[in-house]
Formats: C-alpha cells, sequence, structure tokens
C-alpha cells in the first residue's frame, strides 16, 4: 500500500500540492513534491535492499554540471534569469534520470510493487475523473481538486472536468501514463484498465489523452497474434469510427478553427518561432521569455489575460526550452527525451513526444512515471540480453 500511496503522491499530487500553495501561499511545485520523492527513495534503501548503477554518478555530475555552466552562461550572456523556476526545471529533470535508473537497477524487486501501485491509482483517477463528471452533469458542481471558483473558468473548460490535474490535457497525461504502466506490468488484464482509460478519456475530454489512447490501442491492436491483419484492422477501423462518432463535436470545432485550445497553441506556436529567430542561439535567458514575446491583444485577448499569466511561454516545452537556452535549450530538449528512449517500448517514447509537443512545461509529475516504466523495461531487457549470454 506504501508504494501505491508514495506513486500516487509522486505521480499525480498536483490537485493537492496547489491546494497545499493556496494554503500556505509557499510557490514552487517542487517544495512539496522532493521531500516525497527523497523519503520514499530511502525506504526502498532501507526495506528493499536496492541499489543503483555505478554509472549514474558520473551521468548526474555530467547533467549537474551542464546545468551549472548553462546557468552561468546565461548570468553571463543576458543577466538576471529566473533562478528559482531554473533550478526546479533542473530538478526535474535529473530525478528523473534518477528514477529510470533505480528501476532498471533493481527491476526484479521494484517491477511487482510497482504494479500494485499503479494499478491503485489508475483505477483511483479513472473513477475520480469520471465521478467528477456526473457531479458536473448532473449538479452543475466540478469537485475537480484545482477548480475553486466555477465562475472564472473560460468557455471551453467549462464543460470539461480535470480530474486531478489542473487542466483536462493533465489529466489526460496522468491517465495515459497510469495506464502504460499497466500495460507495461500486467499485459494479460487490459480489458477493465483500459475500458476505465477510456471512459475516462472520454469525460474529461483530453485531445491529448485522446491521441494517446489511439496511438496505444492501435498498436496493441497491430501486434496481436490473434486473428489475420484484414481483421485487426477491421478493428481498427471500427474503432476509428467510433472515436470519430463520439468526439466528433471536437474536431468539427478545432478543424473549423472555432476550438479556443488548439488555436491557443497555434498561436503560441507562432509567437514562440518568433522569438527563437530574435534571440538564437543565445536565447532569451530562463524566465525572460515574455520580455521578447510579442502576444498581439486582439487574438490573445481570447485566450488569456498574459499580465496574469506571467509565467507562461508557449504550449510546447521543446520550443519553450529553445527560445529560452538557445542552442542549449536543444540539447538539454535531446537529453530528456534521451531518457525515455527504448528499443522494447516505443509506447512510452511516443507518450513523451506527445507531451513534449503538447504541453509547454517540464514540471509534469507524469513523467516521473514513465521514467520508472522505461527503467523497468531496460531493466528487463538487460536481464534477458544478459541470460541469453549465459551470464546468469
Amino acid at each position: 500500500m506504501i508504494h501505491a500511496l508514495a506513486w500516487f503522491l509522486i505521480g499525480y499530487s498536483d490537485g493537492l500540492v496547489y491546494w497545499l500553495i493556496n494554503l500556505t501561499e509557499i510557490t514552487g511545485y517542487m517544495v512539496y513534491i522532493t521531500p516525497v520523492i527523497i523519503i520514499y527513495i530511502i525506504y526502498l534503501f532501507m526495506f528493499c535492499k536496492i541499489s543503483l548503477s555505478t554509472s549514474l554518478a558520473r551521468r548526474q555530475i555530467f547533467f549537474i554540471s551542464f546545468a551549472i555552466a548553462l546557468f552561468f552562461f546565461q548570468i553571463f550572456s543576458v543577466g538576471e534569469i529566473y533562478t528559482v523556476g531554473y533550478i526546479q526545471v533542473i530538478v526535474m529533470i535529473g530525478v528523473s534520470f534518477l528514477i529510470t535508473d533505480l528501476f532498471k537497477e533493481n527491476e526484479i524487486i521494484l517491477r511487482p510493487h510497482f504494479a500494485n501501485g499503479i494499478i491503485t491509482i489508475h483505477y483511483i483517477i479513472c473513477f475520480y475523473a469520471i465521478f467528477s463528471w456526473i457531479i458536473l452533469r448532473v449538479v452543475g458542481e466540478d469537485i475537480s481538486l484545482y477548480i475553486v471558483d466555477f465562475d472564472t473558468l473560460s468557455g471551453f473548460a467549462a464543460n470539461r472536468t480535470s480530474g486531478l490535474h489542473r487542466e483536462p490535457s493533465w489529466a489526460g497525461y496522468a491517465l495515459a501514463s497510469s495506464y502504460l504502466g499497466v500495460l507495461i506490468t500486467r499485459p494479460n488484464r487490459l480489458w477493465l484498465p483500459q475500458i476505465a482509460y477510456l471512459l475516462a478519456i472520454g469525460v474529461t475530454g483530453a485531445g491529448a489523452g485522446l491521441i494517446m489512447a489511439c496511438v496505444f490501442i492501435a498498436q496493441q491492436v497491430l501486434i496481436n497474434r490473434r486473428g489475420n491483419l484484414v481483421l485487426r484492422l477491421g478493428v481498427l477501423a471500427v474503432l476509428g469510427l467510433l472515436v470519430l462518432v463520439v468526439f466528433s463535436g471536437r474536431i468539427s470545432e478545432v478543424l473549423n478553427q472555432n476550438d479556443p485550445s488548439s488555436q491557443m497553441r497555434l498561436e503560441s506556436t507562432t509567437v514562440a518561432a518568433e522569438v527563437i529567430a530574435e534571440t538564437f542561439p543565445i536565447g532569451t535567458g530562463f524566465g525572460n521569455y515574455q520580455d521578447h514575446a510579442i502576444f498581439d491583444p486582439t487574438i490573445w485577448g481570447g485566450f488569456l489575460d498574459i499580465s496574469e499569466a506571467t509565467y507562461y511561454k508557449s504550449d510546447v516545452l521543446a520550443l519553450n526550452f529553445i527560445a529560452e537556452l538557445g542552442f542549449f535549450g536543444i540539447v538539454l530538449t535531446i537529453l530528456f527525451i534521451m531518457n525515455f528512449s527504448s528499443r522494447s517500448n516505443v509506447l512510452v517514447f511516443v507518450a513523451v513526444m506527445i507531451m513534449v509537443l503538447t504541453s509547454g512545461t517540464v514540471i509534469q509529475p507524469a513523467y516521473l512515471v514513465l521514467a520508472a516504466i522505461i527503467g523497468l523495461e531496460r531493466g528487463r531487457t538487460a536481464r534477458e540480453a544478459a541470460g541469453r549470454d549465459g551470464t546468469v
């Protein structure tokens, strides 16, 4: 049970953390989540007899050296930067490296613990999203942990629940990562988790979650050896038609450019491209994005108040890194994405790429769950390779 609780707090605690931020007025996500990660890792070392690879220290030293060098380069090049935010991003990326290594080196020990924890979490967040949607439709109240003032929501979000996350898209990332955890650890028991996942994605209206759901299901159908290829393609066609019917309204809004969410993403990409063209290869300096970005009020007035959203950049993480960190932003993006690459499991890599391209921030706890999944896969692959070589 402690493993389920730990991964719930690590991977899906956005609502609880932001409640604490509102309560204490102490900002900074890592202020609350880092102690949980540290306590959990200490617990694993004390009671599960786990270890870390000898190469992790070298990789972390390289990464920390890179981060420090980049920090002073930015200070020297552009002057003041948002130091606290920069540290938070670097800590989150470094922790993702640590989690990957932890689960790779202790795959046999941690796989059953992770399997029991992640399926519990998956059902909890699916149930919460579905239950929130029912209450919203029947009673007209949004009980999502983030929503404190229903009247302040923009029109496109007022009929969508956010589950345990601040935005419906964040709920989609959480649902996708927990489902992938179930897929990796319990591949023969997928029907109920899959149905729960699809229902939860449907009620949150998370576009990114829907895209990932389609990718996951398509991959499973195509690699399944049951039935011939024509039959499997037929199943995919039926599922595709069902998706078109269920999400026809949202799809029509996106195609007709009437969906504020997708329009905001496209506009933010244009703004980011202009910032990059102006400041590359040095970049604006971390946290200085809005000093260079031009948000046309006639366009952005229908999206959000930039004077209030002072930390907003674009909705594409890679573009934000490149805009603020210049050439080194490309390097940091590559380092981050490489941590989630695996020959044996392309789905995690696809999920991370979708998140990188549809979310503007790396402070996404779902990345830690995906880091654990990729660590388990690397550990299993290494163990099987060693067995084939006759070394174990």
